[in-house]
């Protein structure tokens, strides 16, 4: 990836469109934006409409994401919106336009994330890690240490726990007990590694569905939550080859989104997207298994690696939780 400050430009663009609709409903937009391109792909091998629209800078996560976000924190901390963690505003109602300047320069400033992590080297035959979903992280984690007053891991008040909050103050309330989350996630873990193990070049497409199907939450549907899971799970299962490893991956996924919206968004006061967050750790540790020859086991081995590991991460939850 070159800097290009034209580039710079559409990212600072992007932020402010994104403040503008609000975080959720771009992300929306990029996840239609992905599905519509994995389709193209998949029919004809084109993959320019996802690269350029669905992760480009106008309405890609590391920009317009990152934006949104930061302007619902900014209105919060100058009194015009109830909460900086409120994705679903879209803040032009707000009628401030330095709410969406805001946007913008945090949505420049996830560009130059993308463009740093861009310029470390991997190790292996597979990227180090996911580049856009680190370089939200970043800018969310600058959101919070410029414009909240919680922290990066947040405040926990007097009597509280960490692990079990309220439904006010919980992630997404009714994907939050371990199992649901193992529920939902083996389906959405074995939907996508079925898909693309049988459909060539169509790894996005699940994602993207699922991606797009938090319209529904824009609406105050109660849909789950799980883009994070369909893109692990797709994409380890592309790498191995295996089915075993997509699955184990994607409800791994799962799981670890939760223990990261306890960690960094129950008590604070602004957003830190956990599906992101957990496609950051899951494809950061994918390379890792991969240069430790663990994804070369047999299916055989992978299928009680997958089952202890989550094992562990349900068990973890339940006690933490109780």
């Amino acid at each position: 990836m070159e800097f290009s400050f034209f580039d710079l430009l559409i990212s600072f663009a992007g932020g402010i469109f994104g403040a503008a609709i609000g975080a959720l409903p771009v992300w929306i937009l990029c996840g239609l934006a992905v599905l519509i391109g994995a389709a193209l792909n998949s029919a004809s091998g084109f993959d320019t409409f996802t690269n350029v629209v669905g992760w480009g800078h106008f309405i890609g996560p590391h920009t317009a994401f990152v934006g949104g976000t930061a302007g619902a924190a900014y209105a919060a901390r100058v009194n015009k919106l109830e909460s900086g963690r409120n994705i679903l505003a879209s803040l032009m109602g707000l009628n401030d336009y330095k709410t969406l300047l805001v946007g913008g320069a945090f949505g420049a400033l996830g560009y130059v994330f993308l463009y740093l992590l861009c310029l470390v080297p991997d190790y292996t035959s597979v990227a180090y890690t996911n580049h856009i979903a680190l370089a939200v992280i970043l800018g969310m984690i600058a959101i919070r240490l410029v414009l909240g007053k919680t922290g990066v891991f947040g405040k926990v008040k007097e009597g509280n726990s960490r692990w079990k909050v309220s439904d006010q103050a919980s992630w997404v309330p009714y994907q939050s007990s371990p199992m649901m989350i193992l529920v939902i996630s083996l389906s959405v873990a074995i939907g996508s590694a079925h898909l693309v193990s049988t459909v060539p070049n169509s790894i996005g497409i699940i994602f993207g569905f699922v991606a797009f199907l938090l319209i529904f939450m824009q609406f105050g549907f109660n849909v789950p939550v799980t883009h994070h899971i369909a893109l692990t799970s797709a994409f380890s299962t592309i790498l191995t080859g295996d089915l075993t490893w997509g699955i184990a991956m994607g409800v791994m996924t799962g799981f670890i989104a939760e223990y990261l919206a306890c960690l960094f968004v129950y008590h604070g006061d602004t957003h830190i997207d956990p599906p992101t967050f957990a496609i950051t750790f899951t494809f950061t540790i994918i390379p890792v298994l991969q240069a430790s020859g663990v994804l070369d086991l047999s299916p055989y081995l992978a299928i009680g690696f997958g089952l202890a590991v989550n094992a562990l991460l349900f068990v973890g939850l339940k006690v933490l939780k109780a």
